[in-house]
């Protein structure tokens, strides 16, 4: 986000900085150094940065002058970097000498990437992308295993992707002190939950059948997908592949499996899945 900082506004962007890191920055319209930065800068942080804002200061106005004097910048351009309402930082004019380094500048402000992660895992999973959520959130596990909100987040988009067995393992790995609260109680009810609406009693007939007739392609279809309505869909995905891989055109074998890959938006279990049926066929 880029914005005009000025006496009327400064208040309002000082208090933004609660929610996404400022860079408040102060240049002079006449100097040349200034015109080229200005920019680099907005083209490092760009109008649609969902951490960042750029808040570009005339160091001419009164108020900005007054902040100048406040937090000890005395040369010109440069960076005041507000969190939480406060300055944190100041980049002067040194270290902005260099063009080529803004755009790693501007990177160190970011969030580290599992932060980063967890907050698109939140957006696509408000916005019914679960499968993608999981996605972000196995890859933000395996970056920070010992965050909580992370291992919550990611053992709640397991439970409604209904990958009951992940979820299983990471709330029995959370921290025992983590185990106290309000949120884990929650997620262990949502999951025992899950568990019994799992509890198919068709399911478990098609099981039956399949084990007694397994050259049946109709039963084994059946079973896919009954077994990818319940969650459990590696485990029809890989029983159909291995079907796929005696006879690539036995019955609607492979309709069904790239059925079931539709559904799987953003999962890692797509891009597995579909890497394998793509060997056979080319």
């Amino acid at each position: 986000m880029i914005e005009t900082a000025n006496q009327s506004n400064i208040r309002d962007i000082i208090q933004k900085s609660a929610e996404k890191t400022v860079l408040l920055y102060v240049f002079d319209p006449q100097d040349p150094k200034s015109q080229a930065l200005t920019q680099t800068l907005e083209n490092a942080v760009g109008q649609n940065n969902d951490y960042i804002m750029l808040a570009e200061a005339d160091v001419q106005d009164p108020a900005i002058y007054s902040i100048c004097a406040q937090v000890g910048i005395s040369s010109l351009p440069a960076i005041c970097v507000l969190k939480e309402g406060r300055p944190v930082d100041l980049v002067l004019s040194d270290r902005l000498a260099n063009p080529e380094a803004v755009p790693g500048l501007i990177a160190s402000f970011l969030p580290a990437k599992e932060k980063i992660l967890l907050s698109e895992a939140v957006k696509l999973e408000e916005a019914g992308n679960n499968h993608e959520a999981y996605a972000k959130l196995q890859e933000a596990f395996e970056i920070a295993p010992k965050d909580t909100n992370i291992r919550f987040g990611f053992a709640n988009i397991a439970i409604k992707t209904k990958k009951l067995e992940k979820a299983r393992e990471l709330l029995a790995a959370a921290d025992p002190a983590d185990q106290q609260s309000q949120i884990f109680k929650d997620l262990m009810a949502a999951l025992t939950l899950a568990e019994k609406n799992l509890e198919n009693p068709e399911t478990k007939i098609l099981e039956n059948r399949h084990h007694e007739n397994p050259d049946d392609l109709s039963i084994a279809e059946q079973l896919a997908t009954a077994w990818s309505q319940d969650g459990k869909t590696e485990q029809a995905l890989q029983m159909l592949l291995d079907y796929l891989k005696k006879d690539l055109n036995a019955g609607n074998i492979k309709k069904v499996y790239l059925d079931i890959l539709s559904t799987l938006n953003g999962d890692p279990l797509q891009a597995k899945y579909r890497r394998a049926i793509y060997s056979l066929m080319y």
